[in-house]
């Protein structure tokens, strides 16, 4: 047969094989130990059982007792009558009775009894349920005689005797088997006294024995000769001379002086006890009663030694399975100290290597990727790293030390030189992509002058494609400084309403016009230090959701506080994800710093992954493959990165200020444009220019108003439905602008004595300003992404 590899022996550690040679004996122990301990628990079982068994028995002789007396008191009743000093004795006896037999009852709880017992027990349980029935009788005195009360009685007693008998039987050693049985002997001589008792109670008021009465006191006589001699045979030494010992005493003198007349009597002659049948009774009870001391003391000292039995064997177990464990971790701990000898330099090279793999080189490609460490520092870290392990002896594993100590210092100089030409490689690429925006910079503030002189509307569109083309540009610039672990830009001058911010977001990608605002929060401020750097992100995300889906689809944006937290949502139309493209889309969120050919297959996705780790939003997919419903992603900003400002009411500007027509609410457009964001410091309002260097907008007669074409008279029909509607500005005097939205703003009012301008030359100026406005949301140059599913 031939082994596979994975099994040879040459592959198993040495510590495996020294457990191979430990095993076999180490299972062969265990194995003998615990068939020995499964025998002795049996026998402890056993032992237990018969401790329960002679329980029971000490139970049935307490009742035995109680139930004789009861018989003696119920004699009693009927040799002098009901009376009530008899039938007073009598319910105390009965009483006495009924508890011996709840104790009896008790002990028999968990009780398992042999086929032969059990038998007798279910006999004497339905016999002494009867016993309430027989007591009335003998209150009442109806339909009823001595000779079948003492009856009913005899046979319960005798059932207890013939259960004591049986114990000798219930699987104890021989010399607590005689025990038993001189035990139950001695119950079968008190209850022949207790048959001669009853016996003779009736003779007592007759004067003389009947043949049946002489007969019964005869075989009660000799049964209890009988039992004697069987007590004296079988009992352990010492019993007897303690059964002689207890049982003496005035009242056991005259007791079996009275038994020697009973026994010498003749039938049908006189009996001359001396007594009458109380005193008979209260004698012969007083013998009876110190017999069933004795045997209760014999029963205690029976049980006793079964308990001691049933005990010794479970120590016995115990001691066993103490040797086996002492034996056992005996073994264990020479064989794990031989094992230590000869692998503990072997586990020392492997934690050192391990250190090294796992901690050293790691941690100090970690700081070599921070960046901002000179040829010192760099030369102290590959030092520290480099550091090399113990070397413990001269044997094989020592020198297999010294060969890894010159292997780790490759690695770590290896290491460090890659470290450093990936950090040589991202300055590089910050400082191209930092050349780079000073470059665009300049050629957004040459297409901002030629836009604001150019009057021919289709240069105009062309410029207004170049521009937006450079903004593209600019934001694969602000890409790569991201990723070369720069900034994407400069931090804005003041916080950003979150309106501005998804708007600046939507301006900077290429199909803008598909891009619809939904619900916006009017009160979320997002901070200036994190503002450029949420609108790339959200730029990335915006164009990849615009890139893949159908063309004539809307992408919707919406942003919203839930919370303490900031939750924005970029939902399409498109195919949906891959479950294995989410998977690697949230494994790439999870290591943004990961440098691999998906980094530059997906460098959008990388972005934001940097992004988002830097200021812990969090971003997750959410899509279907082909389910209908596109891609939907959840953006999650920290409550830090933000603030809710307080609902003010809105700015409205004084409607003197010109005598141009009020603002009107105009239709949404068709499309959206290209939603903007105020400049850090942008320079006057074209409406203040305006209002400054043309009277024409501010005559104190308004002779404009005559002739006002067409078109405006329109304008100011519809700014009357709207007159009372606020118009929030800005702090620089413009229009607060809404997606769907197209506000005419009103204008300040004339400098008395100003000039008249052309309005042509007012036109061109408006003009300019409505492209500031569409270009002054540009802040971040994220660059554009491949599918994030690839």
């Amino acid at each position: 047969m031939i082994l596979r590899p994975s099994w040879r022996l040459r592959d198993r550690r040495i510590r495996g094989k020294l457990a191979v040679i430990l095993t076999l004996p180490l299972v062969a122990v265990v194995v003998l130990a615990g068939l020995l301990a499964a025998g002795a628990a049996v026998e402890a079982g056993r032992a237990d059982q018969a401790r329960r068994l002679v329980a029971l028995g000490g139970a049935a002789g307490e009742l035995a007792d109680r139930l004789q007396q009861e018989r003696a008191a119920a004699a009693v009743v009927f040799a002098r009558g009901s009376g009530e000093a008899q039938g007073r004795e009598f319910r105390v006896r009965a009483a006495a009775t009924d508890a011996a037999a709840d104790r009896f009852q008790a002990a028999r709880v968990g009780v398992r009894l042999p086929a032969g017992l059990d038998s007798v027990v279910r006999r004497v349980d339905g016999q002494v349920a009867g016993l309430p029935v027989l007591r009335e009788r003998v209150h009442s005195a109806l339909d009823v005689t001595a000779s079948l009360v003492v009856f009913r009685y005899r046979a319960v007693v005798a059932d207890l005797v013939a259960y004591r008998q049986g114990l000798g039987q219930v699987g104890v050693d021989g010399e607590t088997a005689n025990g038993l049985r001189a035990a139950a002997a001695l119950s079968e001589g008190v209850e022949s006294l207790g048959l001669m008792q009853v016996a003779v109670v009736g003779a007592v008021g007759a004067g003389r024995l009947t043949p049946a009465a002489q007969q019964e006191v005869v075989a009660a006589d000799a049964r209890f000769t009988e039992a004697m001699q069987t007590f004296r045979g079988l009992a352990p030494a010492g019993w007897p001379a303690r059964l002689d010992a207890r049982v003496g005493g005035e009242q056991v003198v005259a007791a079996e002086r009275l038994h020697g007349v009973v026994s010498r009597a003749g039938p049908d002659t006189p009996l001359r006890l001396g007594a009458d049948a109380g005193q008979w009774v209260a004698v012969v009870g007083a013998w009876m009663e110190l017999m069933h001391a004795a045997e209760r003391e014999f029963d205690a000292e029976l049980l006793g030694e079964v308990t001691a039995q049933r005990d010794a064997l479970w120590r016995w177990i115990g001691g066993l399975g103490g040797l086996v464990g002492v034996g056992l971790a005996v073994m264990v701990g020479v064989g794990w100290w031989v094992a230590r000898s000869l692998t503990g330099s072997l586990a020392r090279l492997r934690a050192d290597a391990e250190e090294v793999a796992t901690d050293r080189l790691p941690r100090m490609v970690a700081q070599l990727g921070s960046g901002g460490i000179d040829q010192a520092g760099l030369r102290n870290l590959m030092d520290r790293a480099a550091a090399p392990i113990a070397v413990d002896g001269r044997d094989e594993v020592g020198q297999v030390a010294a060969a890894f100590n010159a292997v780790a210092d490759s690695a770590v100089r290896l290491a460090g030189e890659q470290a450093a030409l990936r950090a040589s490689v991202a300055g590089i690429i910050e400082a191209l992509a930092r050349r780079l925006q000073q470059r665009s910079d300049r050629l957004m503030a040459s297409l901002d002058r030629l836009e604001r002189d150019e009057q021919d509307p289709q240069r105009l569109g062309q410029l207004f494609e170049l521009d937006h083309v450079a903004t593209l540009i600019r934001r694969m610039i602000g890409g790569l400084q991201v990723l070369s672990g720069g900034y994407a830009g400069r931090p804005t001058s003041e916080p950003v309403p979150l309106a501005d911010l998804l708007r600046a977001a939507v301006s900077e990608i290429d199909d803008y016009r598909r891009v619809d605002l939904g619900e916006v929060d009017p009160l979320v401020v997002v901070g200036r230090d994190a503002a450029a750097d949420l609108i790339m992100l959200l730029a990335e995300l915006i164009d990849n959701a615009a890139r893949f889906s159908p063309p004539g689809s809307p992408v919707l944006v919406e942003g919203r506080r839930v919370g303490d937290l900031l939750h924005v949502q970029v939902c399409d139309r498109g195919v949906g994800l891959r479950v294995e493209d989410l998977t690697a889309i949230r494994a790439r969120l999870a290591a943004p710093h990961r440098v691999d050919h998906h980094a530059a297959q997906q460098m959008g996705l990388s972005v934001v992954a940097r992004l988002a780790r830097r200021h812990q939003v969090g971003v997750d997919f959410r899509s279907e493959w082909k389910s209908g419903s596109g891609t939907r992603v959840d953006i999650t900003v920290p409550a830090g990165l933000f603030t809710v400002a307080e609902p003010a009411p809105p700015a409205v500007v004084d409607a003197d200020r010109t005598q141009e027509l009020p603002a009107v609410t105009a239709r949404p457009p068709s499309r959206p444009v290209i939603p903007a964001q105020r400049r850090p410091e942008p320079p006057l309002v074209i409406f203040e220019q305006v209002r400054r260097s043309s009277p024409w907008f501010t005559t104190k007669g308004d002779p404009a108003q005559a002739g006002m074409p067409a078109q405006w008279q329109a304008a100011a029909a519809a700014a009357a439905a709207v007159q009372d509607a606020p118009v929030r500005v800005t702090e620089n005097g413009l229009p607060v602008r809404q997606a769907g939205q197209r506000l005419i703003p009103t204008v300040a009012t004339a400098t008395p004595g100003l000039v008249r301008r052309d309005p042509e030359d007012v036109r061109r100026r408006v003009s300019a300003f409505q492209m500031g406005l569409g270009h002054a949301g540009r802040r971040s140059h994220p660059v554009s992404v491949k599918e994030f599913s690839q």
